[in-house]
């Protein structure tokens, strides 16, 4: 996610991530207090990294096919040049631990830091981000929850798709109860809503199509994202996507 939000008071030190798995990696900070997930910025010997947390309810809970998927997911994905899967899964009796590249600003960041972007600039990272979204496509891989946090720009104007949520959030959701929505995708608290209406079910209804993130869901949250880039606003909040 976007990094810029550090809303957890966790301690610093190689304590703060318990797991003999991560004992190469010294906790500096919380960037997140999402319900799902809790972000921290970490220190390994090769670089910053970003460690995402999920405690396990209970011991007997296996994580291994979420694991499995996100490995594959980043074999396929190993030659692409503008995502950034998560290097590496985790997995111990008490949580799933997800870790990836540390990169300072996001897509949403960026828009509103000086200097702002120019033009040419924002042609730049759209045409970047529709050939990674072609790119993983191409390998049949679905991201499930592209937004502008989930876009990461470097210093000279590369960027970053991240933080492929597919194998581990829920693809349909209850269009009467906005707390699910507000746990899995709404981490930054800033209730845009990128997700394809499609995705948001009248109660009691099931999906017609398999429970598995489709290529046209993509697409339209990353129209919604190219819409803010070029806007500089967001383009819909929760409430007006349902109105949509």
């Amino acid at each position: 996610m976007g990094q810029g939000y550090s809303l957890t008071t966790l301690p610093a030190g190689p304590s703060a991530i318990e797991t003999p798995e991560l004992a190469d990696l010294i906790f500096e900070k919380g960037l997140q207090g999402a319900r799902f997930l809790r972000t921290v910025r970490a220190r390994h010997k090769s670089g910053i990294v970003v460690a995402k947390v999920c405690n396990k309810p209970g011991a007997q809970i296996s994580f291994s096919d979420i694991a499995k998927a996100l490995r594959r997911e980043r074999k396929l994905l190993a030659d692409v040049p503008n995502v950034l899967p998560y290097q590496r899964v985790i997995e111990t009796s008490s949580v799933g631990v997800l870790v990836r590249q540390y990169i300072h600003s996001s897509l949403y960041d960026r828009i509103s830091t000086r200097p702002f972007l120019e033009s040419i600039e924002k042609k730049w990272i759209a045409f970047q981000l529709l050939c990674a979204v072609r790119d993983c496509h191409d390998r049949g891989i679905y991201h499930g929850d592209i937004k502008t946090e989930n876009v990461l720009v470097t210093s000279w104007g590369w960027a970053f798709l991240t933080d492929f949520s597919s194998a581990f959030k829920p693809v349909y959701l209850p269009e009467d109860n906005p707390a699910e929505f507000s746990t899995f995708f709404d981490t930054s608290a800033r209730r845009t809503c990128y997700l394809a209406p499609e995705r948001f079910l009248p109660a009691g209804q099931k999906p017609s199509e398999k429970d598995v993130v489709q290529w046209n869901m993509d697409v339209f949250s990353m129209g919604c994202v190219l819409a803010e880039l070029f806007t500089e606003a967001p383009t819909f909040t929760l409430s007006q996507l349902f109105r949509y």
